[in-house]
């Protein structure tokens, strides 16, 4: 008995047999959401189980899907994706509001339910809009009803909302400060470049407000944001700079303002209409820089352990470098070289598995590198393996480029036989093309969008490819029955069992399709009493297998 449970333990650890795994999560007793998510995955990547499309919708504006919802009229719509009959349905429509009340971006916030602290208040899960007349929202995600209300400002315009990092932060950005036809014919300059707001989630408080200013980080400034706690500059020319954002919060800040409470600066309650939320943060020089680096339309990437960073070096549109944040020297063979073939630009980017692994991203195939730490604070870059997508019929390009014969032979003008390589195109219908790269992070898999372009009708078939997030093999490929344009935008969110297909047709319509895992098998023909009663069995046992090799010696 005991060597029994000794194998189920293990069988369910290696992810092997679904029952095992629910035995072991019973006989535990304690709820673990790796478990379960191995035991979705199980499922999900077994040979019989497929993708079918069962649902669509479209709609005249933009479509947004996030956690197990559907989002459509900017954010004013909102459907659940599983609902009766395993079909989406409403779950609940905002009220109609005046065009300029209307949502221009939002962010999905809720906690981890293993996460959730015993106090909630404010915890809940919220879906938070910012509006067009500097209005940020929070509606509750299962009803939509407002849950707080949070007037901004109305000296500036904000319109863009992102996370900061992985710390619950949000960042509010405002457009770019503009002067009129009349200020800039006079020659005047403006000072600000823009406004950043920062504010923590869950529950909602302000952290700080700040203007970015040209006469203190210099007057060829073009834009700016906030990431994983540096505030971030761009130059004109490429030059990307890096301040410590809590650092100059800590330095800085001239106001501490609470929402809800009086604030004499805006005189009235912070966060309320008219007043507003105050500018916390004034700068009076330029704070200390972390780094600095020049690089091609600003493209920085930062990751890996210890710290690196990829960049595109200026006016050299051609390859990626990856080097060191300590020193700044580049890795071994850390000079990556972009197929300037293809047609869509290569990237390069650190895997959000925050492995600190790279992930080349090419037209036809993807690389995925690994930095390993040597002597001399050195490291090099070495290739781990390589993603290649297959076409409908399982084969990728290069499988059948092998396929090439020597077909002949011709003479050169010295009388040297020269052979003659002719690749028949009839053997290569199919073009493969990588269109998006997505980490599922729950089922640690990697999900590859890819098209075919088949060259005898000139259509498009797109097809999604999971692939084992540490080797890289294929597990299965979900082909898609709409037809994929490639003049339009297309977005695929993958969420465990289901994933949905969102893009724009030639019509300036949005379409959303739902797929589902399906796991229908065909039963097997029955067998009535009369068949099995005439049926005559066949033995295979010792002595029939003995028969035949008696036979055979007697023929011979």
């Amino acid at each position: 008995m005991h060597g029994c449970l000794t194998l189920i333990i293990i069988m369910s650890r290696q992810g092997r047999n679904i029952v095992c795994q629910l035995r072991a999560k019973e006989r535990e007793n304690k709820w673990n959401i790796r478990r379960n998510l191995n035991i979705v995955k199980t499922i999900v990547c077994q040979e019989h189980s497929s993708f079918k499309k069962v649902w669509e919708k479209v709609s005249r504006s933009p479509i947004a899907y996030e956690g197990n919802r559907i989002y459509f009229d900017n954010y004013r719509s909102v459907y659940i994706g599983h609902g009766r009959q395993g079909q989406p349905e409403l779950l609940y429509r905002l009220p109609q509001c005046p065009s300029k009340h209307k949502i221009e971006d939002a962010l999905v916030c809720q906690f981890p339910l293993d996460h959730l602290p015993m106090k909630h208040k404010g915890f809940k899960g919220h879906l938070l809009a910012l509006t067009r007349d500097n209005w940020l929202v929070r509606y509750d995600l299962n009803t939509g009803a407002v849950l707080q209300e949070l007037f901004l400002s109305q000296r500036y315009k904000f319109r863009h909302l992102g996370w900061q990092g992985e710390g619950g932060t949000i960042v509010i950005r405002s457009i770019h400060a503009k002067l009129s036809a009349m200020a800039r014919m006079a020659g005047i300059i403006q000072p600000l470049l823009m406004v950043l707001a920062v504010f923590s989630v869950l529950p909602l408080q302000l952290v700080a407000v700040m203007e970015v200013q040209k006469e203190i980080f210099g007057k060829d400034i073009c834009d700016s944001g906030i990431s994983q706690g540096a505030l971030i500059i761009m130059h004109q020319g490429g030059t990307v700079r890096l301040y410590s954002f809590d650092r100059i919060v800590k330095e800085n800040t001239i106001v501490h303002a609470k929402l809800g409470d009086m604030c004499s600066v805006v005189n009235g309650i912070v966060g309320s209409h008219p007043s507003g939320i105050p500018c916390t943060v004034k700068l009076k020089e330029t704070p200390p820089v972390l780094f600095e680096v020049r690089c091609h339309e600003h493209n920085l990437q930062m990751g890996g352990f210890p710290w690196h960073y990829i960049f595109t070096p200026h006016r050299n549109n051609g390859v990626f470098h990856v080097h060191k944040v300590e020193n700044k020297k580049q890795a071994h063979n850390g000079v990556i070289d972009m197929d300037l073939l293809s047609l869509e630009p290569d990237k390069a980017v650190f895997h959000a598995d925050e492995s600190g692994r790279i992930l080349h991203i090419s037209g036809n195939n993807i690389r995925i590198l690994k930095l390993h730490s040597g002597d001399n604070a050195t490291s090099e870059l070495k290739e781990c393996f390589t993603i290649t997508p297959a076409s409908p019929d399982g084969e990728n390009t290069a499988s059948l480029l092998a396929r090439g014969e020597d077909t002949g032979w011709a003479l050169s003008s010295s009388g040297r036989i020269i052979k003659k390589r002719i690749f028949d195109s009839s053997i290569l219908p199919t073009v493969e093309c990588i269109k998006d790269v997505d980490y599922e992070n729950e089922m640690d898999l990697l999900v590859v969008t890819s098209v075919t372009d088949t060259r005898d009708d000139a259509t498009h078939v797109a097809s999604i490819g999971l692939h084992d997030n540490t080797t890289g093999k294929l597990i299965k490929q979900i082909p898609l029955e709409e037809e994929w344009d490639e003049t339009m935008e297309h977005t695929i969110c993958f969420d465990l069992d289901t994933f949905a297909h969102i893009y724009k047709s030639g019509t300036s319509k949005f379409h959303c399709v739902l797929y589902r895992l399906d796991r229908t098998i065909d039963e097997p023909t029955r067998v009535t009493r009369h068949q099995r009663r005439h049926e005559k069995p066949v033995r295979q046992g010792r002595r029939t297998s003995r028969r035949l090799l008696q036979d055979a010696e007697d023929d011979r």
